[in-house]
């Protein structure tokens, strides 16, 4: 017979991973409403003015920098959400392995996980996915903001600038995603949030 207290363990561990695996995609969803209408409204701002102008380069450029600003935090909730989730879902896997082998040892034919040693940064985790493209859009608002402000002051260079920002913030953001879940999701989940 299973201890009560991890019957209840499981129970609400499977509960909170299913809220951060719905809680990935909303952070996702918010993303893409955020910068859907950010486009929009540029775009929008530009027909009302006729052209492109330094006025409109300039709000451009504040306006793609507040949006990168707002991409940026919700990539870093996706990946702190990311961490939890691989948390839950070890202890979970582990409270499954525990109780198949302590209570019911002749199921034999078992076709959940069990494995609650994986790491937290998998290459082909639908998450890393999702926070792949949350990079790509969150370095696409760095560089619109970097080509806004350097069109403002009449740059030449604008564009390169631009394609230059946007591949150093996307690499950046990439690679301090993964090394940040790699060494976080090493640890354990006191290590790792509390430092203890």
């Amino acid at each position: 017979m299973p201890s009560e207290f991890l019957m209840k363990e499981y129970e609400m561990c499977f509960e909170q991973l299913r809220f951060y695996d719905t809680r990935q995609e909303e952070l996702l969803k918010y993303m893409f409403t955020l910068t859907s209408a950010a486009a929009a409204a540029q775009f929008a701002v530009l027909q009302f003015l006729g052209k492109a102008s330094t006025i409109f380069f300039n709000a451009q450029g504040f306006f793609c920098l507040v949006v990168f600003i707002a991409t940026l935090l919700l990539y870093l909730m996706m990946l702190q959400n990311r961490l939890y989730f691989v948390f839950v879902t070890r202890q979970v896997n582990a409270v499954r392995k525990h109780l198949l082998e302590t209570d019911a040892p002749a199921f034999g034919d078992n076709r959940m996980w069990l494995a609650s040693d994986f790491p937290a940064f998998k290459w082909r985790s639908v998450h890393t996915f999702q926070m792949v493209g949350a990079v790509m859009i969150s370095a696409l608002f760095a560089a619109a903001a970097a080509f806004g402000c350097l069109r403002a002051v009449s740059c030449g260079c604008a564009s390169v600038a631009a394609a230059i920002v946007f591949i150093v913030v996307g690499i950046t953001e990439a690679l301090g995603g993964a090394l940040h879940l790699t060494r976080k999701g090493a640890w354990s989940a006191d290590e790792a949030t509390h430092q203890k």
